[in-house]
């Protein structure tokens, strides 16, 4: 199964929205409050295998920010982990093997990605405010 194939089947299974974009899924997974977060998927090649790579943007560091306190959740996270881009933007970002990991394993990286990263825009980014 492809990447673009089990995020479209994600979609279904959650209620989320998908679509293409290139050689880019993104789905978009609905949370309460009315509020979605966006997630991006694409395959990868890591040390030879090929993998699903998951990430979602979350907001862009500033001094109020600890990146420790950011970092700690790394520890708390089953499927993803906390990254800084170089353009200094937090991100959550899941790295699975593709071949291996079915539609039902997947719906739960995808649910912790969209549940963490909306934790955090609300509590440092503010972002996706009504």
């Amino acid at each position: 199964m492809t990447i673009h194939e089990m995020l479209q089947q994600v979609a279904l299974y959650s209620s989320g929205k998908y679509r293409r974009e290139g050689a880019t899924s993104v789905i978009e997974i609905p949370l309460p409050e009315m509020r979605r977060q966006v997630i991006y998927g694409k395959s990868d090649i890591i040390n030879g295998e090929k993998v699903g790579v998951l990430s979602t943007r979350v907001g862009k560091m500033y001094d109020g920010i600890e990146l420790k306190t950011l970092l700690r959740l790394n520890a708390a996270m089953r499927f993803s982990r906390v990254t800084l881009q170089d353009d200094d933007v937090v991100s959550l970002i899941a790295v699975f093997d593709i071949m291996k990991t079915s539609v039902k394993e997947c719906a739960p990286m995808l649910q912790e990605i969209a549940s963490i990263a909306d934790e955090l825009e609300r509590e440092y980014f503010h972002t996706d405010e009504s």
